[in-house]
């Protein structure tokens, strides 16, 4: 219901796209406060939107659509897009690798 909620403050607010990047490692993962855009791919400005919303709370609405696990470990980093016109939400992910590879053997 708090979608539904956050999504009639932002078509109000001429908002049609939220985009939020996400980053963890080592057991602690962060969110980035949400950026909010209009039809033309400008920015708006969080103060502009009415009704007062809690971006915090939308933020933590839209991270909850990241991957499970991307905060262990190596981790990973991504950005989670909800279209305000479809309702759809796109997630774009990334997980973190440790490549090593083995160099020649040498005797000294």
């Amino acid at each position: 219901m708090e979608v539904l909620k956050f999504t009639e403050q932002l078509r109000a607010a001429g908002v049609t796209k939220v985009t939020v990047n996400y980053s963890g490692c080592g057991d602690e993962g962060r969110a980035e406060p949400p950026q909010f855009q209009d039809a033309s791919g400008n920015p708006i400005d969080e103060s502009c939107l009415p009704g007062d919303p809690d971006t915090q709370k939308l933020d933590e609405l839209l991270e909850d659509f990241a991957p499970e696990g991307y905060e262990n470990d190596g981790g990973g980093h991504g950005t989670i897009t909800f279209d305000v016109q479809t309702g759809k939400i796109r997630v774009e992910h990334n997980w973190y690798e440790i490549v090593t590879n083995a160099a020649d053997p040498r005797e000294i």
